[in-house]
């Protein structure tokens, strides 16, 4: 399994808008990836006590494929129109990998 996640880091005078995140932004990226492979998608809102400083994770993105070559296929064709959207919520640029999952088990869960 591989995941694709994007970060966002806070810095001075960024603005996010999560409830436009996990809600729009999330239907457009699950409506371009699912056809080319997207298995699994999820948000998150990073919770701090108080305000975010300089260099916190404020949100992030995991998109899973079964493949690499299937998520960096879906990468490729999907970037634009996903950076294109990314003002309607921040102006904080995203980092983003792609991660080889492992599976571990849990005795007794």
């Amino acid at each position: 399994m591989i995941k694709v996640t994007a970060v966002y880091r806070w810095r001075e005078g960024a603005t996010f808008n999560h409830d436009y995140y996990h809600s729009e932004h999330m239907r457009i990226a699950r409506a371009a990836l699912q056809p080319l492979g997207l298995v699994r998608l999820e948000s998150d809102r990073v919770l701090y006590p108080g305000e975010p400083r300089p260099g916190q994770v404020v949100a992030l993105t995991n998109a899973f494929f079964s493949d690499l070559k299937q998520a960096q296929t879906a990468a490729k064709q999907t970037m634009a129109e996903l950076a294109a959207d990314i003002p309607n919520y921040t102006n904080i640029q995203p980092e983003s990998y792609f991660a080889q999952m492992l599976p571990h088990e849990v005795p007794g869960a």
